[in-house]
């Protein structure tokens, strides 16, 4: 069956590696997407698949990325700059715009001077994704001809509300707001209290998620009043961390098998 429906994707850490095989369970059962919307590191997944490239490809892509070695300190602000990354993108996009895809692609990212929502729709692709993975204290902000741009999901981070198709697959992967901070670690059989980074690290990491998923909760619920028809996928992968690059495969069949449960019967 010829089936038709608009993307929207969540952002949450290393998590984003595994929406390949979302995508894989897309390709197999022929569900067309008409319309893709994301903010933050989705982006080299889904704009890869919006200018025709399959599932294997994307992945060997994603894999032969060494996440560590894009990390690039601009020590006068003492963040990540994001300039090793900016020229990993130009690597896999070129100077392809959005409107040149096959699938018609909505970025966004927030203006951080006026606070508003920015929609790129019209700009290379690489200066768009670059715009949309700021993230405040830790990756610098994308200077762009004087304005300065931050991460959509400071304020909504599953763009629902904003993809013109009313039958829409959402995907999230901030679903797990309710786990309790770890504030011990365990080495050998002894337990120790965090030290001063990573009983931080568990805050920020709390903070996050509190905020992501009640703007999710709230985008959700505010679909349902425009008659927007939502299949949301949250798969059960709490226990991953932000930095768990390396554990694409180990997480895969998690990612599947949800795509599989939830789309099977569409």
């Amino acid at each position: 069956m010829f089936k038709n429906y608009s993307l929207a994707l969540g952002w949450w850490a290393a998590r984003w590696l595994c929406h390949i095989w979302v995508l894989k369970y897309i390709e197999e059962n022929n569900i067309q997407i008409n319309e893709i919307a994301w903010t933050s590191m989705w982006a080299i997944i889904w704009a890869c698949f919006a200018l025709g490239k399959k599932s294997e490809e994307i992945k060997s892509i994603v894999k032969s990325i060494n996440f560590l070695k894009l990390i690039d300190f601009d020590l006068k602000k003492w963040v990540v700059s994001w300039n090793k990354i900016y020229k990993l993108l130009e690597k896999i996009f070129w100077d392809t715009k959005i409107e040149d895809v096959k699938i018609p692609l909505k970025i966004f990212a927030t203006d951080m001077n006026s606070g508003e929502k920015i929609i790129f729709i019209k700009w290379k692709i690489v200066d768009a994704v670059r715009s949309s993975i700021s993230l405040p204290m830790i990756f610098t902000s994308f200077d762009y001809f004087g304005n300065d741009f931050l991460d959509w999901w400071l304020k909504a981070n599953l763009p629902v509300l904003d993809l013109d198709w009313k039958d829409i697959i959402a995907v999230s992967a901030i679903r797990d707001k309710w786990k309790k901070i770890i504030t011990n670690r365990k080495i050998w059989n002894f337990e120790f209290k965090k030290w001063f980074f990573g009983y931080n690290y568990e805050i920020l990491k709390k903070t996050i998620t509190i905020l992501m998923s009640t703007n999710e909760d709230l985008s959700l619920e505010l679909a349902k009043y425009i008659w927007k028809k939502i299949i949301l996928l949250t798969p059960d992968i709490w226990n991953y961390e932000y930095y768990d690059f390396n554990k694409v495969d180990e997480i895969s069949d998690i990612w599947y098998e949800e795509a599989k449960n939830k789309l099977n019967n569409l």
